[in-house]
């Protein structure tokens, strides 16, 4: 027969029964404010990180833009470097980059030897200043070029201000065209600025110069220097649209190569990264044998330590000696 509780001792433990759901629910109370007080804290050091990482870069772009005016070039060249690889985003940072290239390499104005000597042209003033003005609504920029320098050559003071105008339009837009189409990099580069002297060259014309002289920089590192080649690539590849030519196999194919450098050096995970970006650029299938070998190699890198095998003992295990079977002798 089973023991009768007393109507005492079922009032006690009626009285324990919800106390047993205080312990797990304040301990789970507690261990949830942990969990939002750590996340709100990472929240707070996330905010303040990105907030000094902004006011760096923006003291660095000021800096830049003084050393710009200055025509320290080599310097500004160095703080927007920095300012990309720290915010690859921030505005402007990639044509004022381009700016102090520009600087470090300006192009020096120098006449071109024509292979014959062009005829002379002896129409008169006026009628030279119609064809060149015919020529320039036909888009012959060409033409109008040597239209304009035939007719300052008879009478340079001739409706200067229009003929200026005319020159500036013909050498922006032949630059333009010969950086997007022609792909003469150089030769777009000396037509612009040439024009810049005339007047100040529009934003449009400001890219496709910033565009050209990235493109060249990154260019002149490729083979020499993978890691620099592999960051002014980035910068070409993510901001000038208009530079196509062989900019993405020559980005993907320097990041391979960075890769390759950093795996020999001890870095896999940093190649893995760069490995990677190539792989998204363009997928190239016999790269991805190399890059596996670099993902497994971080990979065993990171991995953590094995831990022991456990060691069976009697002892540890605490089982029991067999029976007839006695203690076993050392």
């Amino acid at each position: 027969m089973p023991p009768v509780l007393s109507e005492e001792d079922s009032s006690s433990r009626s009285s324990w029964r919800p106390l047993l759901w205080v312990l797990p629910i304040t301990l789970l109370l507690l261990g949830f404010a942990a969990a939002v007080g750590y996340w709100v804290g990472r929240s707070e050091r996330d905010q303040a990180e990105q907030k000094q990482l902004t006011s760096v870069v923006q003291d660095q772009f000021a800096r830049g833009l003084v050393d710009l005016e200055e025509a320290r070039y080599d310097i500004a060249r160095q703080r927007f470097e920095y300012i990309i690889r720290l915010d690859p985003s921030f505005p402007e940072a990639p044509e004022r980059l381009a700016e102090a290239l520009l600087g470090l390499n300006e192009p020096l104005p120098r006449a071109t030897t024509p292979s014959v000597a062009p005829t002379p042209n002896l129409a008169p003033v006026l009628e030279i200043f119609d064809q060149a003005q015919g020529a320039f609504k036909q888009g012959d920029w060409e033409a109008t070029i040597a239209h304009l320098l035939a007719l300052r050559s008879k009478d340079s003071a001739f409706r200067a201000v229009e003929v200026d105008g005319l020159m500036y339009g013909a050498l922006r837009n032949r630059g333009i065209r010969r950086i997007s189409q022609d792909k003469l990099l150089e030769e777009g580069i000396y037509d612009l600025s040439l024009a810049e002297s005339f007047a100040p060259l529009d934003q449009d014309a400001n890219n496709w110069r910033s565009w050209a002289q990235l493109y060249l920089t990154a260019n002149s590192f490729y083979g020499l220097n993978w890691e620099r080649a592999a960051f002014y690539f980035e910068v070409v590849y993510s901001v000038a649209p208009g530079i196509r030519n062989d900019v993405a196999w020559k980005y993907a194919q320097a990041k391979s190569m960075y890769a390759m450098l950093l795996a020999n050096s001890g870095d896999p995970c940093a190649a893995e990264e760069q490995m990677d970006v190539s792989l998204e650029v363009i997928l190239n299938e016999d790269l991805v044998p190399t890059a596996t070998a670099v993902r497994n190699a971080c990979r065993t890198a990171t991995a953590p330590p094995p831990a022991p095998p456990p060691t069976a003992t009697l002892e540890a295990t605490g089982a029991a000696t067999p029976a007839g079977t006695g203690t076993p002798e050392a």
